[in-house]
């Protein structure tokens, strides 16, 4: 066996510059076919916007503290606590008052899928839904016609169906008409 030393992508720390994001730097630590880690440091009002990913994500505080969410819970995180953003739901992380430095690990590839989960809705179409983001499937139970699959819908089409205000004016305008689908059940 040879000893083999690597480089990494970014071993210095810079600016993350997505929309969104404000005072958060990263350093690229391990990019591997199935796992991704990083470094992210969050100065004081620091903040990742709210989004998804298709993958899952472990994010494990090294020190300070912060705030996270994934869907509609918040909860604060503090040095030596970690928490699973699971693929396919929206999560954030942001500080207010404290500084705040994290390994991010990122599971890009898993032996086993994220099972999709269902997702209740408070709608008078809708009763829930579940996104498969592998497939780019996406499977909703109406109120009075059963369920539905629809075919080859985007991730960002379905994360603002998370965020929209009505579900079935989304559904309306976005979806029934846009993707192909198949009555299931």
């Amino acid at each position: 066996m040879t000893l083999e030393v690597l480089p990494v992508k970014r071993p210095f720390w810079t600016p993350l510059t997505q929309e969104g994001c404000l005072n958060v730097s990263s350093k690229a630590l391990l990019s591997l076919p199935h796992l991704s880690i990083a470094m992210l440091r969050f100065d004081k009002q620091a903040t990742i916007h709210e989004h998804a990913a298709e993958i899952d994500i472990d994010v494990i505080c090294l020190g300070g503290s912060g705030f996270t969410s994934v869907g509609k819970e918040q909860s604060p995180i503090f040095e030596g606590e970690r928490v699973r953003w699971p693929a396919g739901q929206l999560h954030r992380l942001w500080t207010t008052d404290d500084e705040m430095l994290t390994l991010m690990v990122e599971h890009t590839t898993s032996v086993q899928p994220a099972k999709p989960v269902w997702e209740d809705v408070d709608s008078s179409m809708i009763c829930a839904f579940k996104y498969d983001p592998a497939k780019k499937e996406l499977d909703v139970l109406f109120n009075r016609t059963g369920r539905f699959r629809y075919f080859n819908v985007p991730p960002k089409v379905v994360q603002k169906l998370r965020k929209a205000e009505s579900k079935g004016s989304f559904m309306r305008y976005a979806i029934i008409n846009e993707f192909d689908y198949e009555k299931l059940g």
